[in-house]
């Protein structure tokens, strides 16, 4: 645990300058600095890509855990994610206003929308991107597991097991196994929970 601190402490060394030029495009750019400072630091390959954004991310996102893992291509689109003790963000994920939980585990590929529908449709008249956003925390509990490609609008449960590919659109509970477009449950985990 020592080593794993002084490492943690000598790329926080290398990552200052990449911190600095994030908190100085912020002024400028806004909240898109954050999205080039993440694409930027997502493809750091590596050990060294792996140590830089642990503590890039401990330093720009709401909240962050020294020991979480972030994988390589990984990318965070807003700065109020909040990712838990441990968790585990695999290659090739976008994370946008999500709150990771715990020992979670995100495979390759997973998407973490800020919500079912971010973009404000009401008017036919007016061009999408002009009509707004509405963001929505997607919480992925402790203890879940993320199959690879998988899409998430909607909160996740304790210790709950997305498949592979699968499109969570509403909340799954706790101790669950859920899998298919949209998921759906399909397998309890705990002896005491109701059965099929």
């Amino acid at each position: 645990m020592m080593l794993k601190r002084t490492v943690q402490c000598v790329f926080l060394v290398f990552a200052v300058p990449r911190l600095l030029s994030y908190f100085v495009a912020r002024r400028i750019l806004g909240t898109r600095a954050f999205s080039a400072a993440s694409e930027s630091i997502a493809r750091v390959p590596g050990f060294r890509g792996v140590y830089l954004r642990q503590v890039f991310y401990r330093c720009v996102l709401d909240s962050c855990d020294l020991d979480a893992y972030f994988g390589w291509n990984s990318v965070f689109s807003m700065t109020e994610a909040r990712v838990g003790e441990r968790a585990y963000v695999g290659r090739f994920c976008s994370i946008g206003y999500a709150d990771i939980g715990a020992q979670a585990m995100l495979a390759d590929g997973v998407q973490v929308l800020s919500g079912g529908s971010e973009h404000d449709t009401q008017s036919s008249d007016v061009a999408i991107h002009d009509q707004g956003q509405t963001y929505r925390q997607v919480r992925i509990g402790e203890g879940a597991w993320i199959g690879a490609g998988a899409v998430i609008m909607a909160d996740v449960g304790r210790h709950s097991i997305i498949g592979a590919g699968a499109v969570v659109t509403q909340p799954i509970p706790e101790y669950v196994v859920a899998v298919g477009v949209p998921a759906r449950v399909i397998k309890y985990r705990r002896s005491d929970q109701a059965t099929f």
